[in-house]
């Protein structure tokens, strides 16, 4: 991973056989990133997205193995029990160039991630919801 602070935030930049999301929440904890949103481009392999299946309240999770284009990843960075927590979506297309999506679980850097993290002051915490069955933002 390399970064570098720029106005407003940190450009990130992910490389090859890095997981990404993990690597992301490493990079807030180091950083004490407060509260923030992010987007990026890239390659990715063995992507884990999801569903939340709002009838069962549980996510349902799709494997992905080959290497595919990150069409668009966006998201948001708070804290869970004084932890970085990463929520990320991603659009991810293959050879064929049709389009997946859903919450970004994990994915390893195929060839690199290019990410802008926007760094917004105070920081944000979530909680479980247990009605819900995720953890919301503490508003």
């Amino acid at each position: 991973m390399k970064s570098r602070e720029v106005a407003g935030g940190y450009v990130v930049r992910l490389d090859r056989g890095e997981e990404a999301v993990t690597s992301l929440a490493a990079f807030v904890k180091n950083n004490n990133v407060p509260c923030g949103f992010l987007q990026g481009i890239g390659s990715i392999r063995e992507v884990e997205l999801g569903y939340f299946d709002t009838q069962t309240n549980v996510y349902r999770r799709g494997h992905f193995d080959a290497a595919v284009e990150v069409v668009s990843l966006t998201g948001n960075i708070s804290w869970l029990d004084n932890e970085p927590f990463v929520h990320a979506h991603v659009a991810i297309a293959g050879p064929d160039q049709n389009l997946l999506g859903g919450h970004f679980f994990s994915g390893i850097v195929a060839v690199t991630l290019e990410i802008f993290i926007q760094v917004v002051p105070g920081r944000l915490t979530r909680t479980k919801d247990p009605d819900l069955g995720f953890n919301r933002w503490d508003l």
